[in-house]
């Protein structure tokens, strides 16, 4: 995960009954050993290293489909952009190419990518890395997770996976059977005992900001909504304030980075940035900065996989799972 945005700018059985107290003191454990972990020294310069570039640096006439392109509507310029990854044209262009199209995108149409066209399945599997600031600490290690997703209505399964923070955890979510709390069990010797906490209690956020029910790419889409409505209830524009292209990992990646006046509850964060690797139509990262500039979160999504989910994956009675 730390050598993820390593990057260099040119750009969680029924009828198992569990006494509520020993549920508790397990999730108060991995609480404890989340609140304990330090600082990472090594993350932060990483980051700070990715100066910015100002997308309107970007000289207009590096393509010749800039004009045509800026004359498009915002709905036409989103449906433009995802065809472009769709069809891997998008990958053959230059860096000032990329730029100069990015330039000429409407504030709007930023806005209607993410909303419409950035994520295109309600149900699908991938795997995530993410390391977060929890109580004000940030972890040495990110949790690797793997998700299974369903969006409406809102069903999730989590595993932590080996090479990562809070190993063999395993959670279920479901909207359809109880919209208020998460099935799940912790790792390790502690993996034996499954029960209930709420969905947005103190436990269920001891390892994470974030609720089970954000455990899905439609979160970033919603959040970017989100905020555009507010920077037009301030007066300011949707469009990114950083538009860059960055070498992360030896693959070239185009970011969106959003500078808000300040953070929640009006924006997400006071600094946001999405990275793209210009081939899927989701983004690869997401990173957040607080107004002191210290991160708060460092998110990485891979193998996303469109799925047809049947009655057992959501369903603590699959074999594959590991609930008692």
């Amino acid at each position: 995960m730390n050598n993820l945005f390593r990057a260099g700018t040119r750009r969680l059985r029924p009828g198992f009954a569990v006494p509520a107290l020993l549920l508790t003191l397990t999730f108060n454990l991995l609480s404890m050993v989340t609140r304990a972990q330090s600082v990472s020294p090594v993350l932060l310069p990483v980051l700070a290293a990715a100066a910015p570039f100002n997308h309107a640096a970007a000289p207009a006439s590096a393509g010749t489909e800039v004009e045509p392109f800026r004359r498009l509507t915002a709905e036409e310029q989103a449906a433009s952009l995802r065809m472009r990854i769709e069809n891997h044209s998008l990958l053959l262009l230059s860096d000032a190419q990329i730029l100069a199209l990015m330039d000429a995108m409407k504030p709007e149409a930023f806005v209607a990518y993410a909303r419409s066209d950035m994520i295109l399945d309600s149900d699908y599997e991938y795997s995530m890395f993410r390391q977060e600031r929890v109580f004000g600490r940030w972890s040495d290690r990110p949790d690797h997770m793997l998700i299974r997703y369903q969006d409406n209505p809102r069903k999730v399964y989590a595993k932590w996976l080996p090479d990562g923070t809070h190993a063999g955890q395993e959670i279920l979510y479901d909207e359809t059977t109880d919209p208020n709390s998460i099935y799940g069990h912790a790792g390790g010797l502690l993996r034996l005992v499954s029960g209930r906490i709420a969905v947005d209690g103190s436990l269920a956020h001891s390892q994470s900001r974030h609720s089970v029910r954000d455990l899905g790419l439609q979160f970033i889409a919603r959040t970017v909504d989100h905020d555009a409505r507010s920077f037009g209830e301030e007066g300011l524009s949707a469009r990114p304030t950083h538009i860059e292209l960055m070498n992360v990992r030896g693959t070239r990646m185009l970011a969106w980075t959003w500078m808000a006046p300040s953070g929640p509850p009006a924006h997400y964060a006071q600094r946001v940035r999405l990275l793209f690797d210009l081939q899927h139509l989701w983004p690869s990262g997401e990173i957040a900065w607080d107004e002191r500039g210290r991160l708060l979160e460092m998110i990485r999504f891979e193998g996303v996989v469109p799925r047809h989910w049947n009655a057992a994956t959501f369903d603590p009675h699959n074999p594959e799972y590991g609930f008692h």
